[in-house]
């Protein structure tokens, strides 16, 4: 084997070496990258459903407050 022949073969090794870590380092980084993203989307559709559970809880006070007013309203009418 000739030095040359050596050191494209030595070249070409280590080429290997560093694309294949290259490689590893990319798929690790899209994993933990897109386990963030879901997490983040997780805390989101809590905060979302944190929100409509208050919204209803509004809504049916809302309801009750206005019925018994409704109820109020027509006990005084049908009194007079």
């Amino acid at each position: 084997m000739s030095g040359l022949q050596e050191a494209f073969y030595i070249i070409a090794i280590i080429f290997m070496g560093i694309m294949f870590i290259l490689l590893v380092a990319l798929v690790t980084a899209v994993f933990v990258i897109r386990n963030k993203i879901n997490r983040i989307e997780r805390q989101i559709e809590n905060r979302i459903n944190m929100v409509t559970n208050i919204a209803e809880r509004g809504g049916e006070v809302a309801a009750a407050v206005v019925g018994a007013a409704a109820r109020k309203a027509k006990r005084a009418v049908s009194h007079k």
